[in-house]
C-alpha cells in the first residue's frame, strides 16, 4: 500500500502536532504533566550522536534518581557556584518509553509554595496561560561512561558516538544541544500517545475550531485550535500541513514533491530536507503498524 492509499483508508482524519493543541493541559487528578521527545539519534550541536540504547539502559536509574530542571542548573550549580541551584529543579520523571530511534519522557511538575514549585508554576503558566505559548525544549543530562568516534561517510567528519551513560537529568531549555527534538507538550506525544508513533487521529468531531472527546488526550478534554501563525513553527506544524496537502491531493508523497512543497512553506533547503525525511519515516512506521493490525 502506498502512502496516499494509507491516508485514504483512514476516513475523516487529521494529523495534529500536539504542541498546537493549546489550552488542553494534561492534568490527571490535579497533577501537571509534560511530555517530550527527550532524545533521538540525530547529530547534535556538539557533533555527537547519543545511542538511544544507552538511554534505555539507564532509564531505571533516571526514574529512580533523576530530576527535571531548568538549563541543567542542578548539575552545573555546584561547579559554577550558582546559589540555591536546587531551586531550579521543577519536577521528576514518571515514565520513559523508547522505540529504538527516539526516547520519550513523561514528567510531573511540582506544585506548592516552595521555590522549586514556583519555577514549575512559571514553566506551566508560560505554556498554558499565555499566547503564544513559550517554547521549551528538552535536553538530556548525565555522565558519559563510554564514547567512540566514527567517520561520517558523507562529510568525512569525525562524529562522537555515546554508547553508555548514567542518565540523571532532563533540562528544559531554549536552545538544547540536540537540534531536532521538538518542544515539550502538555499532551501525550510519541510513545505516550494513544495513536501510533505520535499521530493523533481525530474523526468527524473536529469541526471549525473545536473537537470533542478525544479519549487518548487529557481525559477526553475538549481540543481547541486557535489562531496560529502562518509560518512553519516546528516539525509538528510542518507534519500537519504536509499531511493535509497529501490528503487533499495537492502534493504526492514522494520526496521530490514533498521537498518542493516544503520550500513553498518558507523552509530553507536544510530544514525542508530534514522535515521531509522525518515525515516519511513517521509515515513509514505508521503504515507498518497499521498494516500489521
Amino acid at each position: 500500500m502506498n502512502d496516499a492509499a494509507l491516508l485514504a483508508r483512514i476516513p475523516d482524519f487529521i494529523i495534529l502536532g500536539t504542541p498546537f493543541l493549546k489550552a488542553t493541559p494534561a492534568e490527571e487528578a490535579g497533577e501537571r504533566f509534560l511530555f517530550m521527545e527527550a532524545s533521538n539519534e540525530d547529530l547534535d550541536h556538539q557533533d555527537e550522536i547519543v545511542l538511544q540504547k544507552a538511554l534505555e539502559d539507564s532509564a531505571g536509574y533516571f526514574l529512580r534518581h533523576g530530576n527535571v530542571d531548568l538549563s541543567h542548573y542542578t548539575l552545573l550549580g555546584p561547579r559554577a557556584g550558582i546559589a540555591n541551584h536546587f531551586d531550579y529543579e521543577i519536577g521528576k520523571p514518571i515514565d520513559v518509553q523508547a522505540n529504538g530511534k527516539r526516547t520519550f519522557v513523561k514528567a510531573q511538575l511540582y506544585q506548592g509554595d516552595s521555590p522549586m514549585a514556583r519555577n514549575a508554576n512559571m514553566v506551566w503558566d508560560s505554556i498554558t496561560r499565555q499566547t503564544p505559548p513559550a517554547r521549551w525544549y528538552p535536553s538530556v543530562g548525565g555522565a558519559v561512561l563510554a564514547k567512540s568516534v566514527r567517520i561520517d561517510p558523507d562529510t568525512k567528519a569525525k562524529v562522537g558516538v555515546v554508547s553508555k551513560v548514567r542518565w540523571n537529568n532532563i533540562a528544559l531549555d531554549r536552545a538544547p544541544v540536540n537540534r531536532t527534538v521538538p518542544e515539550v507538550s502538555t499532551l501525550p506525544v510519541g510513545a505516550f500517545a494513544k495513536s501510533l508513533n505520535g499521530f493523533v487521529l481525530i474523526g468527524k468531531a473536529l469541526t471549525a475550531g473545536t473537537a470533542t472527546d478525544s479519549s487518548g488526550m487529557a481525559g477526553g478534554q475538549t481540543l481547541t485550535r486557535q489562531s496560529l501563525d502562518r509560518g512553519v513553527q516546528s516539525y509538528w506544524d510542518f507534519r500537519e500541513r504536509i499531511a493535509g496537502a497529501i490528503r487533499n491531493r495537492r502534493v504526492k508523497p514522494r520526496p521530490r514533491d514533498l521537498m518542493r512543497h516544503a520550500m513553498t512553506l518558507g523552509l530553507d533547503p536544510d530544514s525542508a530536507s530534514e522535515f521531509v525525511e522525518r515525515f516519511l519515516d513517521d509515515l513509514h512506521q505508521r503504515r507498518k503498524r497499521y498494516e500489521s493490525v
